[in-house]
């Protein structure tokens, strides 16, 4: 049983960027392990990559040798009265991405 008292880490995840393609493939396997609260992700690679959560829509851009956070605690309250307005990445949320095909593009995205 989880101490939930105490932070908790989920399993991390890598991906060969050589191995990208333009087709969106899998970035963490069979999806996170638990909810996530926080969500960092650092690409250390040369190629700059389209981030897809359905595996068929383009959501996001994650430049080459760029680094991320996401919170997803941080200042939300749609729902203040069901547990604080809290929101979760959800548990198996695979996360895909492809060789990006607008690298040289002003990239527009945006979470709620």
């Amino acid at each position: 049983m989880a101490d939930l008292n105490s932070f908790q880490c989920i399993t991390a995840a890598s991906f060969d960027l050589a191995g990208l393609t333009g087709t969106f493939q899998p970035l963490n396997g069979t999806g996170f392990s638990d909810d996530i609260k926080i969500l960092k992700i650092f690409n250390g690679g040369a190629t700059s990559v389209d981030i897809s959560y359905d595996g068929v829509t383009k959501h996001d851009f994650w430049p080459a040798g760029s680094a991320m956070i996401f919170d997803f605690q941080t200042n939300h309250s749609d729902h203040s009265a069901y547990g604080s307005g809290t929101l979760n990445g959800r548990k198996g949320q695979i996360i895909y991405g492809r060789t990006s095909t607008t690298a040289t593009e002003l990239q527009i995205s945006g979470y709620r």
